[in-house]
């Protein structure tokens, strides 16, 4: 990827829907993503939307939407909309940064849910036995990866130093089971083309 498509990546505005009837989690959805990062906006319609966050299992109607859906629910819905090939989901105790990560993570054809407690997971159907478990902050790191950022360009953008960077690269590089950064790019790529 030359650097201006690069830069075009990292700038493109996420249109996010909200189809959550509860009030609450409606508005602390919304606290989470105002002002959190200008790419995020507001999508009034969630056939328009790049990602569409719910509290309930979209309904079917024979084709799935091409728009990713990260439902808000409890264990059993979550696991439910992963098995419908939804983008995931989080518990209603979500964090508004594991939203963001989450919201982030399905742009870039992760699937990721919540679990109470544990890091934000990267699910592959093939190989439910040993699912890698990715942190917040290593998703923040894997997308960055995505856009072929240095371990320095990583450390200025996620604000942390290079020696933090070197180690989350490290860490995915691990769970993925992947020879260097390139190969984990290309094994989260295939994860994710898996769960679609």
């Amino acid at each position: 990827m030359n650097a201006d498509a690069a830069r075009n990546v990292r700038h493109a505005q996420i249109a996010v829907a909200l189809a959550i009837d509860d009030e609450e989690l409606r508005s602390r959805a919304l606290r989470a993503l105002d002002g959190a990062d200008p790419r995020f906006v507001l999508a009034a319609d969630p056939a328009g939307a790049d990602v569409v966050i719910a509290d309930h299992l979209p309904a079917t109607s024979g084709t799935q939407s091409d728009v990713p859906v990260i439902v808000i629910g409890d264990r059993p819905t979550i696991d439910e909309a992963v098995r419908r090939g939804h983008a995931g989901g989080l518990l209603p105790s979500f964090s508004g940064v594991k939203l963001q990560a989450a919201v982030q993570a399905v742009m870039q054809g992760l699937v990721c849910t919540d679990r109470q407690g544990e890091p934000i997971s990267v699910f592959d159907d093939e190989t439910d036995a040993e699912l890698p478990e990715l942190t917040v902050r290593e998703v923040e790191v894997l997308q960055q990866l995505m856009t072929g950022a240095s371990n320095k360009e990583i450390a200025r953008r996620l604000d942390i130093s290079i020696h933090t960077a070197k180690f989350h690269v490290a860490s995915i590089v691990g769970k993925l089971g992947a020879s260097g950064r390139t190969d984990a790019v290309a094994r989260a790529l295939r994860l994710a083309r898996s769960m679609i």
